[in-house]
This record gives structure tokens, sequence and C-alpha cells, in this order.
């Protein structure tokens, strides 16, 4: 009497289960409909990310190569920066500009790759089949993925930071970079350590980053800890008494991508950079503490700062990064 009824039961429970499984087919499979880039008009963004951060792990191993052996060298200089400070190029700059360079162009032919140094030597370099790494990646944690034109992707790239400190065995504020930016916002960060202790911190704007990255809680009431370069430290310890006290506390070190990382764990509570600075030594650190919940803008002009395919390379007014109280620091700099 009761058939009937069972049949149709067991017909939906059938259906039911189909419609899960293929829902599961769907959503365990959506990545690889992006993470392929044989479409080279439009880019995988969790693929960039991954090769990203591998590029910024291989332009490390040139560094240290050249480092372990200093005979290499190649000592040179750019110039003088605006501070009067040599700005000095070695052989490791060059290789692992090749290194990253090239990689990341062969992988997506269509993107922009604005990088400080330039294509010196390349044919002594190994260059990584990136495209081939990323058929089978190391995992980053992240399912989310989204497909962006290649034309509105430009990827700044700082084959060695602290190019000055390396040459004085002061390896510990060197540093590789890699930045995503998206129509002149950046979204993507990689700084790769390949001397301190060896790690790559990243993050992707509202999707994640690396668990090597964890924002502290400020606590109220504490004095603030600028983070200043080396190579103009007085100037700015006399701006920052001027704007914020005599009990200001103010730490010298040196490379962008190292001042930002201190900024986005907590170590300092801002990096303050009063004259000139390139973009390729920033955005990466701008993406980072982007993703954190922090800011980094000019320290005077208005924000935000261009990372596009035609802005100028260079940042002429300043900068400030901070985790928390941006407006605050803003605000005494320009009074003071």
């Amino acid at each position: 009497m009761h058939l009937g009824a069972n049949v149709r039961v067991n017909k939906i429970g059938i259906g039911i289960t189909i419609g899960l499984i293929c829902l599961f087919y769907l959503y365990s499979h959506r990545g690889p409909a992006y993470s392929s880039i044989d479409n080279k008009d439009v880019v995988s963004m969790k693929a960039l990310l991954a090769g990203a951060i591998k590029v910024a792990q291989i332009g490390g191993l040139e560094v240290i190569s050249v480092h372990d052996n200093l005979h290499s060298l190649n000592l040179a200089s750019k110039g003088k920066t605006k501070e009067g400070v040599n700005d000095p190029v070695t052989a490791a700059d060059y290789r692992s500009h090749c290194a990253m360079y090239h990689a990341l162009l062969d992988a997506f032919p269509r993107i922009t790759v604005k990088s400080e140094e330039k294509s010196i030597g390349c044919d002594k370099v190994d260059i990584l089949d990136l495209k081939e790494y990323l058929k089978n990646p190391e995992p980053l944690g992240i399912n989310y993925d989204s497909a962006v034109n290649a034309n509105d992707i430009t990827v700044w790239i700082d084959p060695l930071d602290a190019t000055k400190e390396y040459t004085e065995n002061l390896v510990q504020y060197v540093t590789t970079m890699v930045c995503v930016a998206i129509k002149g916002q950046p979204v993507m960060g990689v700084i790769h350590k390949p001397f301190d202790n060896k790690q790559t911190y990243w993050a992707w704007v509202d999707h994640g980053q690396s668990t090597n990255l964890h924002v502290k809680t400020p606590k109220k009431g504490k004095q603030p800890v600028l983070i200043v370069s080396r190579s103009h430290a007085g100037r700015v310890h006399n701006a920052s008494k001027s704007a914020l006290g005599q009990n200001v506390q103010v730490v010298s070190a040196a490379g962008s991508g190292y001042k930002s990382l201190e900024v986005a764990v907590g170590n300092a509570t801002a990096y303050v950079h009063i004259t000139a600075i390139k973009k390729w030594d920033i955005c990466a650190g701008a993406a980072i503490i982007s993703a954190l919940g922090g800011k980094m803008t000019p320290l005077s002009g208005p924000p935000p700062i261009g990372f596009g395919p035609e802005d100028d390379t260079l940042l002429s007014t300043g900068l400030l990064a901070t985790m928390n109280d941006h407006q605050w620091y803003l605000d005494k700099f320009y009074t003071a």
C-alpha cells in the first residue's frame, strides 16, 4: 500500500545525493579552471601568488650563492641617492633579478613586470620553469581564486633589498620582494628573508596570509616606536622628536622590506621615511600591511600611492606605514 510512497522517497533521496556529488565535484574542481595559465590573457591570481612566492625564494638562493663566494660579488655603484649615499649594485642583484624577472615573464607573458635592476648576465643564470612548477605548487591554504585580465596586472620586484648592508655583511636586513598590483592597487605582497631566518612572508588582501604573520593587539598608551632608515636616521630622529615629543623611540634599520615587516608584526608602531623612495622598495610591504588591516601612504601629499604600469617609479613625498592610528601620525608630522 505504501510501496509507491517509498519509491518516491528513494527517488528524492537519490536525486539529492547526485546533486550533492555534483556540487562537491564543481567545488573541488573550480581551482584548475583559474589556475591554468595556458590562457595568457587571463591570469589566475592564486597561481600568480604561488609563482611570486617561489621566485622570491629562488632570488634569495642567488643572493646567498653570491654571498658565499665573495670574490664574485662584482661591487659597483649606480651613483648617489638624494641623501648623498652611495647606491651600490652587485652580481647578486643582477643574478636575483634574472632568476625572478624571467621566470615570472616566461610563465605570465602578458603581465607588466617592473624591477629595480636590468637583465645583465642572464645567460649565466638558470631560469626556473615556473609554468611547470605551478602544475604542482606548494599549498597555500587558500581555496579562493579569481581570474584577472593580464593587462590590469603590474608586478613590482626588488631582487635584493638593502644592497649596501649586504656588502657590509649586515644580512639580517636583506630581503627579496614581489608585489602584485591590480589597476595600480597592491593586493599581494611577498617578502622573503634569505639569511635572517630563511622565512617567506606573504599576504593577499581579503584572502589570507602566511602563518608566520601574526598581528599583535596594540597596548593602550604605548609609546610610539618609529623605525627609520639608517641612511638618514638623524634627520628623521629630529623630525620625529619635533612631531611626537622627546620620549618617542626611534629605531634605525635598513631595507624597506625589513622595516615594513617590523610594522606588520607589531615590533614598531610606524615606519617613517621623509625623503624620496622607489616603489619596488615599498609595494610588497604596502600589500602586506594593507592585508593585515594597516595603511601605507605618502607622508605628505594625497593618497593613494599608485603602482600601475604608467605610474612614476619614484615616490617623492615621503612615506608612512602603520597598523593603527595612521591619521594621528599624519597629523602630528603635518603640524610639526
